[in-house]
């Protein structure tokens, strides 16, 4: 069995009778990961999450799954909450409605240990079901399709990523507020990450099935017009636009 562990970490909140195919999803990913020799705990944060929710993911309680109620009604600090009170050598996050490939935690995992670099690793395709549906390609940024000034205008990966538990301390996600019009707290950390000189990656070979409902944290920053907070990454590209298109933004991740 080796030392290296994974904290593998569970977002709710009113998921109800879907975090149940979620959980299970996870169970599957965390025995392949432990048949591999890693030590995987998991984490459930139940952020102002409603009875069913927490009756269903209260069931999985004991035997390295601990279940953690807050009440920041914001995933952003449910997210810090949790790496705070993570033991593992990684973090894995998963909302408590998506759904990880079987070998997602072995898989990267075993990417990470071969980069003593900050890197946050992302699964190379999400597949995107329910309300919408639609393929999602994740941008390597060693990969020449990587376009720095793209990331100001889309978010290129989604919040269900892994990484080292100490780039997370170092790199807390922002909160959201939309009534202030902030929100896509992901959207800011993968920039600001970026700044700080983390790499985002792909590993290869791995994909996660993501819920598109209706109603979503989302679709509420949507309507609400609301846009990233400001940001260092955002403000050199601001300075790199004034000093003319030969100018881009791969100085940032430098």
């Amino acid at each position: 069995m080796t030392h290296l562990t994974i904290t593998a970490v569970l977002n709710a909140h009113r998921e109800g009778m879907l975090a149940k195919p979620s959980l299970e999803s996870l169970g599957r990913s965390r025995a392949h990961a432990e048949n591999a020799g890693y030590r995987v705990e998991v984490i459930a944060i139940l952020d102002r999450a409603d009875a069913l929710t927490c009756d269903i993911v209260g069931r999985y309680d004991g035997d390295g799954f601990r279940v953690i109620e807050t009440d920041y009604g914001d995933l952003g600090r449910a997210r810090n909450h949790a790496v705070a009170e993570a033991v593992g050598d990684y973090v894995a996050f998963l909302d408590a409605d998506d759904l990880w490939g079987l070998d997602w935690l072995t898989r990267a995992i075993e990417a990470a240990r071969q980069r003593p670099d900050p890197v946050i690793w992302h699964p190379e395709v999400s597949v995107y079901f329910g309300a919408s549906r639609h393929l999602f390609l994740h941008v390597d940024m060693e990969d020449s399709a990587f376009d720095p000034v793209g990331l100001v205008l889309e978010n290129y990966w989604t919040a269900l990523s892994f990484g080292a538990r100490e780039i997370y301390l170092d790199n807390p996600y922002p909160a959201t507020d939309l009534k202030g019009g902030f929100g896509f707290e992901d959207w800011a950390w993968n920039m600001e990450t970026i700044v700080n000189g983390v790499l985002h990656k792909t590993v290869p070979r791995t994909g996660h099935a993501v819920r598109r409902k209706e109603q979503s944290l989302a679709r509420d920053t949507v309507s609400a017009e609301a846009v990233t907070r400001p940001n260092v990454y955002l403000r050199q590209y601001l300075q790199h636009r004034r000093k003319g298109p030969e100018q881009d933004l791969q100085k940032i991740s430098r």
